[in-house]
Order: C-alpha cells, then structure tokens, then sequence
C-alpha cells in the first residue's frame, strides 16, 4: 500500500502538469485568437481610413432577398449615421405613429391652427414616406435582377455629389433554400464590421441634403419604377466610400459569383430623392 502511494503521487503530478499544460495552450491560443481579431480589426479600421472601403465576407452562400435586406439597412444606417435622420429609422417610425395618435386625440377635442411642430412632423413624414417608396421599389427590382451594384450619392448633383457610398455585390454567391446563411446573422456580421471600420463617422457637421439611389440591373430586367441612366457613369472627383459584400471562396469552392454578363447591366435611377429631415 505504502508502495503505490509513490506512484500515486506521481501520477497526480503528471496529472497536474497536463492539466497546467492545457491551460497554457488554452490561454495561448484565446491570447492568438484575440491578437488575430485585433490584427483583423486594425486592418478593417485602416482600409476604411487609407481606401475608403470596407470588406465583409460572409462564410457562406446568401439569397437575393436577403442583397435587398443588405442594401436597405445600409441605406437607412447611411441616413441615420450622416445626420440625414434625426434617429434611427425604426425610432422613427414608432415616433411618428406615437406622435399620430397623439394629434388625432387633440383633434377631436379641438381643432386649432397648424403649428411649428405639425410642420415639423409633416416633413418627417414625407421623408419617411420617400423612404420608403424606395425601399419597396429596391425589393421589386431586386426581384426581377440581379444587382451587383448599387450608389448612394447625397447632395449635390449626379455628377458631383456631395458625398458617394458604394455597395458592392459582385463577389457575393447567391443560392437559395436552407443551405444559404441567415439573414440576420449577416447582418450583425455587416454592422459589426462597419461599426469597427468607424466609415460613416465624421467630426464635421453635415447639412441636411437629398439623398439620390441608383442601382445597377439588366437592362431587360423590365422594371417601370426606375429610370435607366444609360449613359451614367460612377463619380471620380468625389471619394468613393465602398462597401464590398463577398462570399469566402473556400467553402463555396463548387459555385462561384456569376458576373461574366455585367455588359449587360446598365444604371437605374430612382425617380425620387430622399430629403434630410433633422429636428
């Protein structure tokens, strides 16, 4: 008995040495995987300063509803985050219903002259409404083509924009059924890595300024509520700010981005702009 307590200890001791080492390799791999983000982060943060663009690069196959869902959250982010919005569009939203109701009930007890604040909530109400007249046109074009591009240019005129936000999409492999990736996981990935990016920050104040989309569709698409601006071409004499949307190559090894027939796509223009609205 007292022989096999020798042995016993040693046996703890290795024990313990595996357990210690197992540790180790569990910090050293937690302190590479966060130097890695870390790396991963600066680089994003520097590519958004130095190049204008940010890349997010899904895991996996997307569907082309979940291209139009990318697109008009990054359109209203872009109003909101460039003081085109005085708060986020659902806040928005939710704002003026509340504010409804509420001037419906003063209206029934008595009906008084228009005011300041009813100005105010009727031209937060019209730039809702462009909103979302573009939003619901995006998602008919997105149902009829494909599209790989699509502009956001604020202020100023086509040619000389104010300010220009590209959202790229040629990378992206679009599938469809259970395979393809959940929308909202894309999402939070996008805005995760925009949020690191800081693209949309500036210390400068912005005025309140139309904001104009374009998209980029085929042109027999056959779609009637935007204009095709045949001879458009992409603004130079502005910075373009890029978001490029991809999917990792690796996985998807057996299907690939199909963007040999782009000759075919032409610019569509939408017929409205977006007014800033700012309290």
């Amino acid at each position: 008995m007292c022989s096999r307590q020798p042995a016993l200890k040693v046996d703890n001791t290795q024990e313990e040495d595996t357990s210690g080492q197992r540790s180790l390799q569990d910090s050293s791999v937690t302190a590479s995987k966060q130097h890695s983000k870390t790396d991963d982060n600066s680089e994003v943060m520097r590519r958004a300063r130095d190049e204008g663009r940010v890349n997010v690069v899904f895991p996996g196959t997307v569907t082309q509803e979940g291209c139009c869902r990318f697109v008009s959250e990054i359109l209203k982010c872009i109003l909101y985050q460039r003081q085109q919005l005085p708060m986020t569009y659902d806040q928005l939203v939710y704002s003026q219903k509340k504010q409804q109701a509420s001037m419906q009930d003063k209206d029934i007890v008595s009906r008084r002259p228009v005011q300041s604040a009813d100005m105010d909530w009727r031209k937060c109400q019209q730039t809702l409404q462009e909103l979302e007249e573009v939003l619901q046109q995006l998602e008919v074009l997105f149902s009829l083509s494909r599209v790989p591009r699509v502009l956001l240019l604020m202020g100023g005129s086509l040619i000389l924009p104010k300010e220009l936000y590209e959202i790229n999409m040629e990378a992206l492999v679009l599938a469809g059924g259970d395979q393809c990736l959940r929308v909202s996981s894309c999402l939070r990935q996008l805005f995760r890595t925009l949020f690191v990016a800081d693209l949309l920050s500036d210390s400068r104040p912005v005025r309140l300024m139309p904001t104009t989309v374009l998209a980029l569709a085929h042109r027999d698409c056959g779609v009637g509520w935007f204009r095709p601006k045949l001879q458009f071409k992409v603004p130079t004499r502005v910075k373009n700010q890029i978001i490029a949307l991809s999917t990792d190559p690796s996985p998807c090894k057996e299907q690939r981005a199909q963007g040999s027939d782009w000759q075919d796509y032409v610019w569509f223009q939408a017929p409205m702009t977006i007014k800033g609205f700012g309290n």
